[in-house]
């Protein structure tokens, strides 16, 4: 390979901005998961992990200043619940803020919050807005499975957010119901569980296989990604699944920031963890099995070789200085982060 070839791959934005900034935002009127603790904590590990910031807010207190709410790339609203929990004002700088790109994760009980006016039950249709961002308001009477029962989630097509999960993922979860609700007709599925079984021991109409976690790209620029997932703390605090579906689904949507590598769910190539330290473990096809694997650095010149030994190949990072690299393959491309 040439060695310009790497140097463009490696050419950084003219305008970068700095360390990334993300809001972790859990105002409740509604329910309440009592998931608050455990989930900064979570974003507190990836923001760690990614060289990001992390605040976290229960009052809404900086959407009341657009240039507080400006500092930040993007906000999880993070089992949030009920119509009461921005005033007008608060909403308006939150559209001035997704028209200016913003980007927004919600998890679990965000799509129980701001229902949509065509959402069954009470009290909707205060903020459309809202829920057409998220992509859903689920159902009503029921809204869920009952209990957190395990069932297959499948894969739908490829997503940077699945691409270090397992397919299918058989998870213990509250599933959602949308069919009585809100789903957004431009949302791309990645994540869909099989046929459920009603609180009522009947397969309903609503039990059939849905979408549990999908993404929208805007034309402002901003993305938004959505998992119905997240219901109960352990998913926090011991599944690392769970984590690594979060993690990736808010390396997508920072994309291209400073310190955040350029992302690809098709190639078949995966690496994980990335940003990484110690070692590295390269995920791809079987059949590139004793094919050659190099890492370049950011000059075009390789810094690592070996052979893949199968479809997970780990890797030494030790004697690497911190920097984005390139890990190269028979079959695809992938930029990496080493960190320090």
């Amino acid at each position: 390979m040439k060695r310009f070839l790497y140097i463009a791959l490696f050419a950084m934005p003219s305008a970068v901005h700095a360390q990334p900034r993300v809001l972790h935002f859990t105002r409740t009127s509604g329910f309440d998961h009592g998931t608050r603790a455990v989930s900064f904590s979570l974003f507190q590990g990836i923001a760690q992990d990614l060289g990001l910031l992390v605040d976290d807010d229960a009052s809404g207190a900086p959407f009341s200043d657009p240039q507080v709410l400006g500092t930040y790339d993007a906000i999880v609203f993070a089992n949030t619940s009920g119509d009461a929990i921005l005033d007008a004002q608060q909403r308006a700088h939150f559209e001035t803020w997704v028209a200016n790109g913003g980007h927004v994760l919600g998890i679990h009980a965000a799509s129980d919050t701001y229902r949509h006016s065509t959402a069954n039950g009470g009290n909707t249709g205060m903020w459309d807005f809202y829920a057409e961002l998220i992509g859903a308001s689920v159902q009503q009477n029921p809204n869920h499975v009952s209990g957190t029962p395990s069932y297959a989630i499948q894969h739908i097509g490829s997503h940077a957010s699945i691409a270090d999960l397992p397919d299918p993922w058989v998870k213990n979860e509250e599933y959602y119901y949308w069919e009585g609700g809100y789903y957004g007709p431009d949302n791309v599925e990645v994540l869909r569980v099989e046929e459920t079984v009603g609180p009522n021991g009947l397969v309903n109409s609503y039990d059939a296989p849905r979408a549990m976690s999908w993404y929208r790209s805007l034309p402002t620029g901003s993305r938004v990604f959505y998992t119905a997932l997240g219901h109960a703390a352990d998913n926090y605090t011991s599944d690392t699944l769970f984590r690594t579906h979060v993690k990736d689904a808010l390396v997508w949507l920072l994309e291209g920031t400073t310190g955040i590598p350029r992302v690809d769910g098709g190639s078949g190539l995966h690496i994980h963890p990335n940003p990484a330290s110690g070692e590295v473990t390269v995920v791809g096809h079987a059949s590139w099995t004793g094919m050659p694997m190099q890492l370049v650095d950011a000059a075009g010149c390789v810094v690592l070789q070996g052979r893949l030994t199968g479809e997970r190949t780990t890797f030494p990072l030790n004697s690497l200085p911190a920097g984005i690299y390139l890990v190269c393959t028979p079959g695809a491309m992938r930029p990496i982060q080493i960190m320090r």
